[in-house]
């Protein structure tokens, strides 16, 4: 068992310290990174400007005052020269006449809508206390005008979000998708590669007269996932700093909390039967990627080798995207129970609501059986593949292990 883990450890020291799993695991990082930089300078390039607002209504001055796209003038003469100078991008001047508010804009530009919105908002609030003024009502009138319709709902059945209109299960599937696509052809071809690259050296055979080849098939494949581990492992400890930081970042604490409970809704769906198919799905494709790697002669032809897997892998994926217009045809239920594919269709028809949890783990259930077995079988037949160095082309290196 000590040599079967010095075999992991080495493999994944060796993989870990390069600068191409270093560059994967910072890509998505530094693309954030970028974006955000990318993002604040064109922010702070961009035209920071206010609406001036001219007027002469102290409760109008006490709410422009609050407000962070608008800026009080005393006079139109300081707004004029203020919109000369490009220090706002216009103004409004305020009027009064006989209890009536008139609000004209001054700019070369129509108001965006938004701001438009806030400002008609306080002064139709202003409005409605000077016509309330002028009209000398009681304080009991005042009341009756400000009394609303009640409205009350009695809901027997609420029917659940299907997932055409549910932007949750939308983002959950894709993200579930891109995750597993990503994984698997990355780590397919870098299995493969590692397991082609290693057969054409002698040192097998010196490797192989001190343990048993069973027991190295072992420890690669235990290397090769402890990679994936740390992957993942720190995509999820940046994923939640950011999770705990965004609140307190200005400029997305507002759009973090208007969103958490759906991003909550859509770890849970990716923590639930999506990990579980992820985990063994990307084992079972790393079985089958070494075993491809093992029957190639030189590591140039490990590529062509592992081309059934990435066919496979490919099937999984479109037939998977096509699910959203398609539907859950019997095609697709097929499919969700035959591994390999089913690490793709059966939690996306989890997600999309067509599969039940008891589906769900007969699915997984048979994709475990067949990991397992599959492990058995390409270990028991790796250490004949791995010596057989003859460029024969694949399929005459797998029938010689299979006669030993």
């Amino acid at each position: 068992m000590n040599k079967i883990w010095l075999v992991a450890k080495e493999t994944y020291r060796r993989e870990v310290k390069t600068w191409s799993y270093l560059l994967m695991i910072l890509a998505p990082f530094l693309l954030v990174f970028f974006s955000f930089v990318i993002g604040m300078v064109s922010a702070g390039g961009s035209d920071d400007n206010y609406i001036g607002v001219v007027t002469s209504n102290s409760v109008l001055k006490q709410a422009i005052k609050k407000s962070e796209d608008f800026d009080n003038y005393s006079t139109e003469a300081k707004a004029k020269k203020a919109y000369k100078d490009e220090d706002i991008d216009g103004y409004v001047l305020i009027e009064q006449k006989n209890n009536q508010l008139a609000a004209t804009y001054y700019s070369d530009e129509k108001m965006d809508s938004d701001l438009k919105s806030e400002l008609l908002t306080s002064l139709n609030t202003v409005q409605q206390q000077l016509n309330l003024s002028k009209a000398k009502l009681t304080t009991k009138q005042s009341q009756s005008l400000a009394t609303r319709a009640q409205f009350k709902q009695q809901v027997k059945h609420v029917e659940k979000k299907s997932f055409d209109n549910d932007p949750v299960k939308r983002i959950s599937f894709w993200v579930l998708l891109i995750i597993l696509y990503m994984l698997v052809i990355t780590y397919t071809q870098v299995t493969a590669q590692d397991i082609a690259t290693e057969k054409g050296t002698k040192i097998m055979e010196v490797i192989f007269s001190s343990m048993p080849g069973g027991d190295y098939f072992t420890g690669k494949i235990l290397g090769i996932f402890g990679e994936i581990i740390t992957q993942v492992l720190i995509y999820v400890v940046g994923f939640v700093a950011v999770y705990c930081a965004a609140p307190y970042i200005d400029g997305f604490s507002d759009l973090f909390r208007q969103y958490k409970p759906m991003i909550d809704q859509a770890i849970g769906n990716l923590a639930s039967w999506g990990l579980v198919f992820t985990i063994i799905g990307l084992v079972l494709f790393i079985i089958f990627a070494a075993f491809c790697g093992a029957l190639v002669a030189k590591s140039e032809n490990a590529n062509k080798a592992v081309g059934p897997l990435s066919t496979l892998m490919l099937i999984g994926f479109l037939f998977t995207v096509n699910m959203q217009s398609g539907g859950d045809t019997i095609f697709a239920k097929v499919l969700s129970y035959i591994p390999f594919l089913s690490s793709f269709v059966m939690p996306a028809r989890v997600i999309m609501g067509n599969a039940t949890n008891l589906e769900a783990a007969i699915s997984a259930l048979i994709a475990l059986a067949a990991t397992v077995a599959s492990f058995i079988w390409i270990r028991k037949i790796y250490p004949n593949l791995i010596l057989q160095t003859d460029d024969v082309g694949p399929w005459q290196n797998f029938k010689r292990s299979l006669r030993g």
